[in-house]
């Protein structure tokens, strides 16, 4: 896994469009359901509990994938403790 730096992802001037697809794609990262949607929606409030069993991906790559949503969100003028409604349809298989 790369480390990334946060600073050069602030200034990366992504545009605020690509928000759902970065939401996407951290619920995805997380498994889905209650874990993915609270990354997705609460990326400043995020933690894999103890609880938690198989992911898809290994937990540090999902703090990093949070932690990318979480800044640039705040670089778009978003409160990270609370992003717009996540709307994708899982369609039974998360």
């Amino acid at each position: 896994m790369r480390k990334l730096d946060m600073n050069m992802i602030r200034k990366s001037g992504r545009p605020k469009s690509e928000l759902p697809l970065m939401q996407a794609c951290v619920y995805t990262m997380c498994g889905g359901g209650m874990l993915g949607r609270f990354a997705a929606e609460n990326p400043a409030d995020f933690y894999i509990d103890d609880r938690v069993g198989k992911l898809p991906y290994p937990k540090k790559e999902i703090y990093q994938a949070v932690a990318v949503l979480k800044t640039l969100a705040e670089v778009w003028g978003y409160d990270a403790h609370h992003l717009p409604d996540f709307t994708f349809h899982n369609m039974g298989v998360f």
